[in-house]
């Protein structure tokens, strides 16, 4: 499987490479996701529900439910909640019990496989400017830091107005060719620390809305807070996880406190040729043998607004079900034609997240 994403010169409609993008990014991303997603041991599962009765849920067919039993990934429909958000839900299972997955994704192997993925890094506790130090404009370090210093209310980088105007106000003791790539990183770096702690303390509310210009602007958390909330089945089974999701950083009872653990890191991405900064929060709750993994993408520095990520890993005496959705915001598939823009993404996208589950099975397979 190519794991690389190249930009090409083909005579391409710009349409299509608006389609390319989101490919491209899910499929990297899905692949960081997938890297560290389950850990640990894990407490009783009696309140979960079995995979038939997921299966059922998701309206999937006597076909559909045989093929997953043969090995097969088989696509699941999941509504979308706005012209912007593009949903995709698949299902497979694995030849392994759940201790294998986590050895597995403990070791977050695919960190180093996937070469698109230029730098990363955790951020621990309250988080300090330490734990970005490795954040560089890179690939295309000077031709970035100059769509920095040139930034305008748009699409071409999400930042809010405070961002835009600390930008300009570097730029403005010279021009964008005279101020040091560094100079721009040091603040690039700042800026990601500002978001990591409003987050962190104030959760989905506390994310900065992206200025797009003329009094219209993109805001991350209400994305995702609508992402969270299609999140039904997690609702139905886990209404005190779900509720937690919905409130983070508040409304997680103590006797539930033992079962999550969280995580945060920074993502340096090579996007046909430009460098995509994304800061993820990984929340993995245990249920026994049961693992659900659910991650937020509440900053990136282009291309989509937001992402949210969650599967479900049910074992049975065939293996380890596993039952996955994505939910990514992009404005590349809003507006004008959004209604033949989304099934088609989709279906540009999908092939490359299954290529990356087939090798989830094979290595599975093998042990």
């Amino acid at each position: 499987m190519n794991r690389h994403m190249t930009e090409t010169n083909s005579p391409a409609s710009g349409s299509s490479y608006r389609l390319m993008k989101p490919r491209g990014i899910i499929y990297s991303l899905v692949s960081v996701w997938l890297a560290v997603m389950f850990c640990g041991s894990v407490p009783d599962a009696s309140a979960l529900p079995t995979a038939d009765e997921v299966m059922q849920e998701l309206h999937l067919s006597d076909a559909d439910r045989e093929n997953i039993r043969q090995g097969k990934i088989v696509d699941w429909s999941a509504s979308e909640g706005s012209d912007r958000e593009l949903a995709l839900g698949m299902a497979f299972l694995v030849k392994a019990k759940p201790e294998n997955l986590y050895e597995m994704y403990r070791e977050a192997l695919v960190l180093k496989e996937v070469s698109v993925i230029t730098a990363h890094g955790r951020i621990t506790g309250e988080g300090t400017m330490a734990d970005l130090a490795g954040v560089k404009l890179q690939p295309n370090g000077e031709k970035e830091a100059k769509r920095y210093l040139n930034v305008a209310p748009g699409s071409e980088l999400n930042l809010d107005a405070k961002e835009i105007a600390a930008f300009q106000a570097l730029k403005a003791g010279g021009d964008a060719d005279t101020v040091p790539v560094q100079k721009v990183e040091a603040l690039v770096r700042q800026g990601l620390l500002d978001r990591f702690h409003a987050y962190r303390s104030k959760g989905l509310s506390g994310i900065a809305p992206y200025e797009r210009g003329s009094g219209e602007q993109r805001n991350a958390g209400d994305e995702l807070l609508l992402s969270t909330k299609e999140l039904t089945g997690v609702a139905k089974h886990l209404p005190a996880f779900h509720t937690f999701l919905l409130n983070y950083p508040n409304g997680l009872p103590k006797d539930e406190a033992k079962n999550v653990e969280e995580f945060f890191y920074w993502l340096n991405i090579d996007v046909f040729g430009r460098s995509m900064l994304v800061l993820v929060h990984r929340l993995l709750y245990h249920m026994g043998d049961a693992a659900l993994a659910v991650e937020r993408h509440y900053y990136t520095s282009h291309d989509y607004n937001s992402m949210l990520q969650g599967i479900a890993a049910l074992p049975t005496k065939d293996g380890t079900f596993l039952f996955y959705i994505g939910r990514v915001s992009t404005d590349q598939v809003a507006g004008f034609g959004s209604s033949a823009l989304h099934p088609v993404s989709r279906a540009i996208t999908a092939p490359y997240i299954k290529d990356m589950f087939r090798d989830v099975q094979k290595k599975l397979g093998k042990q």
